[in-house]
């Protein structure tokens, strides 16, 4: 009869389960808790944040390209506009600007192809006297533009 008591008692012990979480365990899933909580909420801001940041960056990009073509343009020997792409002659190098895919690429001696401004749904280049205005939309609609005037003379360069 003892024998059938232990018996019952065991199977109702594992019935019962009686194992159960200690404070400590608890404080420590709870920290694990708070510290994922802790690190998720500024990444999800960032990346809330990141959605307005595309514009700024835009405006970035192209300060840089109005540098980069500023200094080609005043050294250059010769500007012309050709099928809608930009030739500029420097020396013995022909650079060219052109617009590949959405972005607006630079090739020298039509090799390469360095990437100078991206998002880009329309650009124009028109050549003025001894200048050249540089025209872009991006993705976004806004609308950029720039006359760059060069340091040598175009019509008595040769």
């Amino acid at each position: 009869m003892k024998k059938i008591r232990s018996i019952l008692k065991q199977n109702y012990a594992l019935f019962l389960n009686e194992q159960g979480f200690t404070l400590i365990e608890a404080l420590f899933a709870f920290s694990i808790f708070t510290i994922i909580v802790f690190f998720i909420t500024p990444t999800i801001q960032m990346m809330l944040n990141n959605k307005n940041s595309q514009p700024r960056i835009q405006e970035m990009e192209w300060q840089v390209f109005c540098s980069q073509i500023k200094k080609e343009i005043r050294m250059s020997t010769r500007a012309e506009v050709v099928s809608g792409k930009l030739v500029l002659t420097e020396a013995t190098d022909t650079i060219l600007y052109e617009k590949y895919g959405n972005n607006l690429r630079r090739r020298v001696n039509y090799t390469g192809n360095e990437t100078l401004l991206q998002n880009v749904s329309e650009f124009t280049f028109t050549v003025l006297n001894n200048a050249v205005k540089v025209t872009v939309k991006d993705l976004w609609g806004k609308e950029y533009s720039v006359v760059v005037y060069s340091l040598i003379n175009w019509n008595t360069a040769s």
